[in-house]
């Protein structure tokens, strides 16, 4: 049986997410561990979601996991999660998107049976992107924080208390769970990596589509970190470079983006699952 201060809260946000809601559903009710509960803020979806989510009521209730369920307008999905922080009550919090999953049954079990954390604030893993339906290891690097986003967010247990100290800043409506983590990390707080793969993306998101708004947010929350990672000249020349990736993403055909995104891939050094 559950505790009643759980280890962990999962959390989904989401709008009108009737085609991928099931997959976080089955991926969250399978998990081996018990001592964790779940939160689903919607933002008052007018498809099938919420639906789909009242059929699933009565199967967390089997297994004991504590589902906690909230659908009501926000302001997009930073807002919908610092929303959703309010509803935990777990010492790690981790956000798990509709579209996405945990690798396997046992990622919570994996990382919290038995195991303390007393000196981390963020615990971080490895994350599995899928495009174009092949799989591929996220390249994870602290080291490079102040340049780029060290690892998906959904692939991160935050401490409950470091969420409410440092709420996701909603100016920016892309990159907030980026701030959120430069701003852990230039606090001084303790990053911890438990080396084990954590979650399956899916790279059709938000910020992956919207390479231009992306790249101009991160220079600007850089910035607002006191970190400059381009002289003038270099920003305007990675500008046109950004936005001809961003045409190439809305216009070229799915052949040629697959021949990128391999491309891009290769030059990056990231492991593909076979």
């Amino acid at each position: 049986m559950m505790s009643n201060m759980p280890v962990v809260s999962v959390v989904t946000v989401c709008y009108n997410a009737e085609k991928s809601i099931r997959r976080v559903l089955d991926s969250v009710i399978s998990q081996t561990y018990s001592d964790f509960e779940y939160i689903i803020k919607d933002g008052a979806s007018t498809d099938r979601t919420n639906e789909i989510i009242n059929d699933y009521k009565v199967a967390f209730e089997k297994k004991g996991i504590a589902l906690i369920y909230k659908s009501e307008k926000d302001n997009g999905i930073y807002d919908a999660m610092n929303q959703a922080v309010s509803l935990c009550s777990g010492t790690w919090i981790n956000f798990m998107n509709a579209d996405d999953s945990f690798y396997d049954e046992k990622v919570l079990d994996t990382i919290f049976n038995n195991r303390q954390y007393e000196n981390a604030h963020i615990l971080y893993g490895d994350t599995l992107e899928v495009e174009f339906e092949e799989y591929y290891y996220y390249c994870k690097r602290l080291d490079l924080i102040e340049k780029r986003m060290p690892f998906s967010h959904q692939s991160v247990f935050a401490r409950r208390d470091v969420l409410q100290k440092y709420p996701f800043d909603l100016q920016y409506k892309i990159a907030a769970d980026y701030d959120f983590l430069l701003t852990a990390y230039q606090a001084g707080l303790e990053f911890f990596d438990v080396n084990t793969i954590i979650s399956v993306v899916e790279k059709q998101g938000v910020s992956s589509l919207s390479l231009y708004d992306s790249f101009v947010q991160a220079v600007a929350l850089h910035k607002n970190h006191g970190i400059v990672n381009y002289s003038e000249k270099q920003y305007k020349h990675k500008l046109k470079y950004v936005r001809l990736k961003q045409f190439g993403m809305d216009y070229f055909p799915n052949w040629l983006k697959y021949l990128i995104r391999r491309y891009q891939r290769l030059i990056r050094k990231q492991r593909r699952v076979m």
